[in-house]
C-alpha cells in the first residue's frame, strides 16, 4: 500500500527491507550516526545526515549514488518512494531517531556519502566569478550555496576558517544544491595574496554597487559573519550595498546574493 507522499507504508513489506533495527543508545551504528550531526563526524566519516522529505525525494532522484544508508523510526515504519532497493533500512527507536532528526521531520533520514573538497587550483577562476566563502555558520553556507547555484555559479572556495559545507544544517538550507556546486579548499581569509583574478569584497565603505563595474572575471569574498572583511586585507575592489540609515548592515547571505543577483543580470 502507498500513502499519499508515495512512501510505502505496509508495515510487512517495510520489514522485510530492514537491515537492522536499532534499540539501545549504546549502539556502535547510532554513535557513528550521532557523530555525524557535528563538522569533526562529517571529516572522520565522510558522511552526512539528510533530513526532509523534499531534499530526501531529491537526492533519491538525483544522486542515489551516494545514499549510504536509510534511517526510519520504528514507530512509523514508511519507506521512501523510489529507494533503490539495495541500500540498507534501519528503524530506531522512537526516542532514538529524535536524536538524528534535527529538524523534528519524522521523516526517513539519509546517510549520504560526501567527497572531500577538492584540490585548490587556478583552474578554478576559470569562470567569470568565483565565490570566496569563510562562513562560520552552517545554515548560512548552505543558503549562500543554494543562491550561488540560483544565479550560476559553479565553483566555490572555502577558506580556512569556514564550517564544513556538509554539515546538516547545510544541506538542509541548501535544498540539496550542496551537491551539485564543486567544492575547493582554500586558504586562510587572512592571506588572500596572489590570486590569477582580482577579489571584489563587500564592505560597507565600498563603491557603491549601482556603480560598480565588475571585471571580466572575478572572486567574490564576503566577510565572516559579524567581523566583516579583515582590515589586513587589501582586496583590489571594495563594493557597498546600500541600506538605510541607522541599519549596521545586512546578513553576509542576503549581501552577498544581491551581489550575485547584481552581476548575473547586468550580464
Amino acid at each position: 500500500m502507498m500513502s499519499i507522499d508515495g512512501t510505502t507504508t505496509h508495515v510487512d513489506i517495510v520489514r522485510k527491507r530492514l537491515t537492522g533495527e536499532i534499540t539501545s543508545p549504546a549502539s556502535k551504528k547510532l554513535k557513528e550516526w550521532k557523530a555525524l550531526l557535528t563538522g569533526r563526524g562529517i571529516k572522520k566519516y565522510r558522511k552526512t545526515i539528510v533530513s526532509g522529505a523534499k531534499i530526501v525525494s531529491d537526492i533519491i532522484n538525483s544522486k542515489p549514488e551516494i545514499i549510504n544508508e536509510c534511517i526510519i523510526p520504528s514507530s512509523d515504519p514508511v519507506v521512501p518512494k523510489n529507494l533503490p532497493g539495495d541500500i540498507p533500512v534501519y528503524s530506531a527507536r522512537a526516542a532514538l531517531f529524535r536524536e538524528l532528526d534535527m529538524f523534528g521531520t519524522q521523516y526517513p533520514l539519509l546517510v549520504a556519502a560526501v567527497p572531500e573538497l577538492l584540490p585548490f587550483d587556478n583552474h578554478v577562476f576559470d569562470d567569470a566569478v568565483t565565490l570566496l566563502i569563510p562562513f562560520q555558520d552552517p545554515a548560512n553556507i548552505g543558503a549562500v550555496v543554494r543562491s550561488a547555484a540560483a544565479f550560476g555559479v559553479r565553483n566555490i572556495v572555502f577558506l580556512e576558517e569556514a564550517a564544513t559545507p556538509y554539515h546538516p544544517k547545510s544541506v538542509r538550507a541548501s535544498g540539496s544544491y550542496v551537491f551539485s556546486v564543486n567544492f575547493y579548499k582554500g586558504g586562510s581569509l587572512y592571506d588572500l595574496t596572489e590570486l590569477p583574478v582580482p577579489v571584489v569584497a563587500l564592505s560597507a565603505e565600498g563603491t557603491n554597487i549601482a556603480e560598480f563595474v565588475f571585471p571580466e572575471r572575478f572572486a567574490l569574498l564576503v566577510g565572516i559573519e559579524g567581523q566583516g572583511i579583515p582590515d589586513s586585507l587589501c582586496p583590489e575592489y571594495t563594493v557597498a550595498i546600500p541600506i538605510a540609515a541607522g541599519v549596521e548592515s545586512l546578513n553576509a547571505v542576503v549581501a552577498a546574493s544581491i551581489a550575485l543577483y547584481e552581476w548575473k543580470k547586468r550580464r
